[in-house]
């Protein structure tokens, strides 16, 4: 598929060619260095496809291509530098200079020797990698590139996870279980441990026993630690805290006295996961669980040696997985129909065995077999070579060759995640606009640049390189499996890199640093001067930056410093003319520096969170490259007047009207926004026009008011709600909307648009989410939405009857009420009595009732949460079909749970009326906590599992169960003792 030179060649040359015709940059003298670069980079097209592969083999050709990577990176600044310059000359003159003109010329004639003295020297290593001829291919056409289609955005939603369970796993497990629960007794401890080489399913072995209803039912307190090789001690003490049913978010200090008080006494079952040194159990955790009445740990680790030295008295080698589940699972994850497999079924028996019965070597095979429609394609990838001579046994194979198969540009973008600290949650967002500003991201067709990352996002969890979390709905975060991640860094330690407690801080030429947040001692940046990316993330020990560091390191083009402890940015910030991406979020910075504005390349500025900065410099208002500005959860009291100027905005969040500053008209004059979040809504004022008319592209939409907390509403007078009411009516998004949140609304009905006829106004609405609007007594007719997949309702105070308003008329076209829904939260709705559907009477009453209209046939998923006052559930609910998992908490007058034939999953906590549970004839697990009444069930014929916690006629509802008992595993508490299994599990 090409190597990531041929997308960056491909960047450089089209860069190049527009800056040759730009008529600025030609009245410099470099024009005839620039086209000298440019007829010079147009002989690397022809990089062989399979140079970094030989580069690993091969001393030579390795440091030919760590030359070729050096250059490439001094190309790419070069270029940013003539941009900039270029860019420079188009500003109007901020200063009173007596002569401007003759300070430009002067300006000029530094810059252009400064400029022409780098070219020269870059065309001559581009001469010299030249002479090495076996690196180039005769055959120099254009390479594959990935495209964005309508297909691709359509294919690159994974499948549900398999659950293939070999009868070993199974008997594994049973053995595990079996052995921790007969030497559990006073007094006991136990080390055991799990091995085996990475992929191959150490955790998923390990969560299995974790939650398995022994495990749960024998013993008190049970944690789970994942030991990543940059852990901090404070943060595994506080898990392991938080895990055992403490709180300790406010604490810093006394955290080991802390968690010795909270497991003294008790049963403790452990499990430290993906362990690399013992010190962590020996020298740390080893003493305060000493005070446990018993304790029981699980290790899982690739390393014997660990396991010897945590004295493990049994040891279990996980095997690696039988050809007929590897099979089954590689066609699932490659999307082939069953009619395909018998095709396909004998050459993926073959590449199953490649993978040598590794899960994960399996999973990332499959998504290169999901872009391979032909036999022909599959023998192929079968045949090609998978093991590279010098790549470390463990990355090579199965692993390098879904790399391998990567088109150049995502390339680049998985790479660029090895940056990035393990187990760290990646948000589609976040790292798309990470990849766009370190340049990895072609415009193509219609689609924005934005939109393009979003989708190699997307096509990277297809191919199974990243993993997404499975509670957000639209993939909106996931993780990279540490295996992946140590390929990408061991691809890329020529010029990055993730520094922990054992990184080598010596590299020259660094280009791209990550430091993990267990760093203590944050070493010193200036001699990195080809940065080009710096990310720290929560590391509370960087409290300060140099104020000259940023005249040393120039070339950064990605800035992130989230949650770090810093209170000031230095003034030299505003020589970083190359930087296009600074985030601040969750600092303690107070201001921001006035030269933030000389910040000529800045698009992406995140300042959430910075509670201790309220105002902004007035220079950032000449930034025309503005894409991203988020504003939320600070002290600014004023937004300036001018976000209009910011023409290429994509993304504006937080801001609101004030004073002389920011005003809602000036939304009409940003065609490109896609995501914005407005709020303090009740300091904005009427226009008398339709300012979002203009948005066409608008696909996620906040709208907010402050409101207080639910026992402390903020209440407004008549005349203001009014006004209130008038700025929403007037904020009618785009048709191309798919998210909208109104987070606070005083007004006593929902906008026009959002309650009449919303399937029109919003046709392509994926997420409804509508928060404290307390003075609303009739929700919108959200089921008449024809791709709503979530609905979450929270805080309508003046709800008392929800009935078939919330129905609405249907989708037609779909036969259905809510057609696509997925998800249902009703959430904190404090005066609701009644719940009505009442399907049957509706279809009677249309006009045309040849046609029955099903009843949310998708959804999956209901949460009432805090409903203290909902007597019952609807009776129609038995007509969704598909509801497969319901919890109900704080339902006070709820007195049954019945007639519900698909339900599988059920947790009730905290309801005080429920007495009774029947006629679920699926439900396999239920959960029960808090209900006091709770006495009577019948007809759950499935029933496998019952766990139920300080529920005090929990002996008579066990009774109620004897006849169909068989099987049935009952596990009863008092106390608040938590045996409830990890919820993940039924995700």
């Amino acid at each position: 598929m090409g190597t990531v030179l041929d997308a960056l060649t491909s960047k450089f040359l089209t860069t190049l060619s527009q800056l040759i015709e730009d008529e600025i940059v030609m009245t410099l003298s470099v024009k005839k260095d620039i086209k000298r670069l440019k007829k010079n980079l147009e002989h690397f097209r022809a990089v062989r496809e399979d140079a970094e592969a030989l580069a690993m083999e091969d001393r030579q050709i390795e440091a030919w291509w760590k030359n070729m990577s050096d250059v490439m990176f001094d190309v790419d600044v070069i270029i940013d530098l003539v941009m900039v310059q270029s860019q420079k000359f188009l500003l109007p003159a901020r200063s009173l200079c007596f002569n401007q003109p003759m300070v430009s010329c002067f300006e000029k004639l530094l810059f252009d020797h400064k400029v022409a003295r780098r070219i020269k020297d870059i065309n001559e290593k581009l001469d010299e990698i030249k002479m090495n001829t076996e690196m180039f291919s005769l055959d120099r056409s254009i390479r594959q590139q990935f495209q964005v289609t309508t297909v691709d955005r359509n294919q690159t939603s994974p499948i549900d996870e398999l659950e293939v369970v070999g009868r070993e796993i199974k008997q594994s497990v049973d053995d595990i279980v079996q052995m921790i629960v007969s030497g559990c007794h006073e007094n006991s401890t136990s080390v055991l441990g799990i091995q085996g080489m990475g992929g191959i399913g150490k955790t998923t072995l390990a969560q299995k026993i974790y939650n398995d209803q022994m495990i749960r039912e024998k013993f008190q307190v049970h944690i789970w630690l994942c030991i990543s090789q940059s852990y901090t001690e404070t943060g595994l003490i506080k898990q392991a805290i938080r895990m055992a049913g403490e709180n300790c978010d406010q604490l810093e200090t006394e955290l080991l006295p802390l968690l010795m008080d909270t497991i003294k006494g008790k049963s403790v079952f452990l499990v430290l996961d993906d362990v690399w040194k013992s010190d962590v159990w020996i020298d740390l955790l080893l003493s305060p669980f000493m005070r446990a009445l018993n304790f029981h740990i699980l290790v899982t680790t690739r390393d014997l040696h660990v396991l010897s030295e945590m004295h493990a008295t049994h040891i279990h080698q996980v095997n690696k997985m039988n050809y007929g589940d590897g099979l089954e699972l590689l066609m699932k994850k490659s999307f082939q129909s069953s009619e395909q497999i018998c095709e396909f079924k004998n050459i993926g028996y073959d590449i199953v065995k490649k993978c040598d019965g590794l899960p994960l070597a399996i999973k990332v095979v499959a998504g290169v077999l999901s872009t391979k429609r032909t036999v022909a394609e599959w023998k192929s990838i079968r045949d090609s070579k998978w093991s590279i001579h010098g790549l470390p046994k463990e990355l090579g194979g199965p692993l390098y060759l879904s790399y391998s198969n990567l088109p150049p540009q995502l390339k680049q973008c998985f790479l660029w995640c090895a940056l990035l600290p393990p187990n760290f949650a990646i948000g589609r967002d976040d790292v798309a606009y990470w990849w766009v500003a370190e340049g990895f991201v072609r415009k193509e067709h219609d689609y924005s640049i934005h939109e393009i990352a979003e989708e190699y996002y997307l096509e990277l969890i297809r191919r199974n390189l990243l993993q997404p979390i499975p509670m957000f709905v639209d993939k909106g975060e996931s993780t990279m499996h540490d295996l992946l991640r140590s390929l990408g860094q061991y691809l890329t330690k020529d010029h990055s890199l993730f520094m922990n407690a054992e990184s080598n801080n010596s590299m020259s030429n660094l280009r791209r640093l990550g430091i993990s947040h267990a760093i203590e001692e944050i070493p010193p940046l200036e001699e990195h001067k080809c940065l080009r990316s710096l990310l720290l993330f929560n590391n509370k020990n960087f409290k300060s930056i140099r104020k000259d560091i940023f005249r040393k390191l120039e070339h950064i083009r990605v800035l992130v410093l989230r949650g770090t402890s810093i209170k000031d940015i230095p003034d030299s910030v505003g020589n970083l003319v190359l930087l296009r991406l600074l985030d601040l979020s969750y600092t303690e910075i107070n201001k921001l520096p006035e030269s933030t504005g000389r910040l000529i390349s800045l698009e992406y500025l995140s300042l959430l969170g910075c509670r201790q900065l309220d105002s902004l410099p007035a220079g950032l208002m000449r930034l025309s490259n503005i894409s991203f500005l988020q504003l939320d959860w600070t002290a600014i009291d004023h937004v300036p007047k001018g976000i209009a100027k910011f023409q290429q905005l994509y993304s504006l969040k937080g801001v609101f009207e004030s004073g002389t500053g920011f005003r809602l008209d000036e939304l009409q004059r940003l065609p490109n926004i896609q995501r914005l979040w407005v709020q303090k809504l009740e300091k904005a004022a009427p226009v008398g026009e339709l300012v979002l008319k203009n948005s066409h592209n608008l696909r996620e939409l906040r709208l907010g008011c402050t409101m207080g907390s639910t026992g402390e509403r903020t209440r407004y007078q008549t005349g203001v709600v009014e006004r209130i009411q008038q700025v929403f009516d007037m904020l009618i998004p785009s048709p191309s909307l798919v998210y909208i949140y109104i987070d606070g609304f005083p007004g006593i009905r929902f906008p026009e648009w959002l309650c009449s006829e919303p399937e029109l106004n919003m046709p392509s609405l994926c997420h409804m989410h509508l928060n404290e609007c307390i003075s609303c007594s009739v929700l919108p007719p959200a089921g008449q939405m024809p791709e709503l997949l979530v609905l979450h309702i929270k805080g309508a105070d003046e709800v008392v009857t929800i009935g078939t308003e919330l129905l609405g008329k249907g989708v037609r076209s779909a036969a259905a009420f809510f057609p696509k829904l997925e998800l249902l939260r009703l959430v904190s709705m404090g005066n609701l009595e009644k719940w009505s559907l009442n399907i049957r009477n509706m279809c009677d009453d249309m006009e045309d009732n040849s046609q029955q209209l099903s009843l949310m046939p998708c959804l999956k998923r209901l949460l009432l949460f805090d409903c203290p006052k909902l007597r019952a559930l609807p009776q129609d609910m038995y007509m969704i079909v598909n509801l497969k998992r319901i919890h109900i908490e704080g339902a006070h007058k709820l007195q049954e749970v019945v007639d519900l034939p698909a339900v599988v999953w059920l947790k009730v906590m905290n309801n005080t009326c429920l007495r009774r549970i029947s006629n679920l004839c699926k439900l396999q697990d239920l959960f029960a906590q808090d209900c006091p009444m709770l006495d009577h069930t019948e007809n759950l014929c499935s029933l496998k599992r019952v766990y139920m916690i300080d529920c005090l006629h929990a002996q008579v509802f066990r009774n109620c169960l004897a006849e169909e008992e068989q099987g049935i595993l009952v596990h009863v508490a008092t106390d608040g003792h938590n045996i409830f299994p990890d919820e993940s599990l039924y995700n």
